[in-house]
Order: structure tokens, then C-alpha cells, then sequence
């Protein structure tokens, strides 16, 4: 709900109230993209009235206008980076993208999201390409090697598989995407943070890389602790598993 009843209700309310507050304001910001995402519908592009793009447009400006006004807000909480990639991408402004990205990964290094919303911005299906995901995962892990080896590369690559899993056939045919680095990137997750999630990414890397022996030793490992949720669209556990045999 996006009216004075709900989202927007909420965040004028709290603004009135604490008008300096770092969560209020956000907040504010946020109720531009849902009136924007309520405007336009969650369909593809083609689904939506020509006559809705321009008021989408004004209102991805004006959540950039506020977010520039009270951009403290940045020294306190990453969040407005995050927020500041989604209005890039909404408004296609790569430059707008990348200086948002670049300022906000030397302030929070280790804050997975911010990768995260620009690779997604860059997607070949968001009109960007393979190259650009492999240029933010490598940024990401070379902003996190001294603490996380090539953990952030592995995560990059695996996310932008699942939001676009036609990206599987790069990692397949060890086209952009280093397998080796992956790999080694789920080695070094997994060391700091022993899961069954991460093996489970091990497991649907190799899969998708036809490498036999990473996956029989992850296999070995996860004693069957399978999570479903994690395998993307088109890849199933037993079908992986019984390839290799």
C-alpha cells in the first residue's frame, strides 16, 4: 500500500516526528520506488502503457534528487548506495551506476550488496553483458582479498547465474567466468563460513562446469543435506549427482 495509509503514511509520520532520522528518510526514499514499481506493474517492459514510462521516469528522479539531498545519510548507513544503484539502473544511467558503486565499495568494502544491485543492473537481460558481471565480481573480490580470497568472485557469479541462468553456458564452456577462481572463491567461503549452503553451491558450480572431482568430494561432504531453494531454474541435484557416475 503506497498511500497516506500505508508506506507514505509511515514515512511522513516518522518524518514528522524525527526529521533528521536516517531510518525516516530512507524510508521516504524508498516510497518513490514503490509508487514507481505500483505504476508500472511487475511485467516485462512490453507489458507496460507507453503513457506510464515518463511518470515512472519523474519519480525514479525525484527518489535521485532526494537521495543526493541527504546524502549524510551515506556516512551512516550503506543502504543509500543500494538505494542509489536501484534508481541507476531504474533510469539506465550506467555512469550514474558505476560512481555509486565505486564510491560506496571504498567506504563498505565487505557489504555484499552493493555488488550485488550492480551486477544485477548489469545483466545482459537489464542491457548489460557478461563482461560488466565479470568486471564487478572481480572488483568485489579484489576489494575483499586480504580477508575472503576469491569468496566474493564465487558469490558474484553464482548470484548472476540465478537472476539470468542462461549466464550457465559461460561457466560450462569456461567462456568470461574462471572456473578455477570460482572454485577456489566457494574454497575460501567455505573455510570462513563451514555450511551446507556453501557446498551446496560447490555442487551446482561444478554441475554446471562438468567437474567431476569437485563434485564427488562436495557430495562427500554434504551427506545429502541438499537445499532445494538454492539450485537455480533448469539444474536438479540427482540429475548432477547421476551424470557423474
Amino acid at each position: 500500500d503506497v498511500s497516506d495509509n500505508g508506506i507514505s503514511g509511515v514515512a511522513k509520520e516518522w518524518l514528522k516526528a524525527n526529521p533528521k532520522s536516517t531510518g525516516a528518510r530512507l524510508l521516504q526514499a524508498m516510497v518513490f520506488d514503490a509508487k514507481a514499481v505500483n505504476l508500472r506493474g511487475e511485467g516485462a517492459a512490453s507489458t507496460v502503457d507507453s503513457d506510464i514510462w515518463p511518470k515512472y521516469k519523474k519519480l525514479m528522479i525525484q527518489e535521485k534528487e532526494y537521495l543526493l539531498k541527504n546524502k549524510d545519510i551515506a556516512d551512516k548507513d550503506v543502504t543509500w548506495y543500494q538505494e542509489m544503484e536501484m534508481v541507476a539502473r531504474n533510469l539506465e544511467d550506467k555512469e550514474l551506476l558505476y560512481s555509486t558503486l565505486e564510491e560506496a565499495s571504498k567506504k563498505y568494502p565487505a557489504y555484499q550488496n552493493i555488488y550485488i544491485e550492480a551486477m544485477v543492473a548489469r545483466l545482459p537481460k537489464w542491457g548489460g553483458s557478461p563482461e560488466e558481471v565479470e568486471k564487478i565480481a572481480r572488483m568485489a573480490a579484489e576489494k575483499n582479498k586480504d580477508q575472503s580470497g576469491l569468496s566474493y568472485y564465487a558469490y558474484i557469479w553464482s548470484n548472476a547465474i540465478h537472476y539470468q541462468p542462461e549466464l550457465m553456458a559461460l561457466l560450462n564452456k569456461r567462456q568470461i567466468v574462471s572456473w578455477d577462481d570460482m572454485l577456489q572463491g566457494w574454497r575460501d567461503r567455505y573455510k570462513q563460513f563451514p555450511s551446507t549452503r556453501t557446498l551446496n553451491n560447490i555442487l551446482i558450480s561444478s554441475c554446471i562446469a562438468r567437474d567431476k572431482d569437485s563434485f564427488v568430494k562436495a557430495d562427500k561432504m554434504i551427506q545429502g543435506e541438499t537445499e532445494r531453494d538454492t539450485w537455480p531454474q533448469g539444474l536438479n541435484y540427482r540429475e548432477c549427482q547421476q551424470s557423474f557416475q
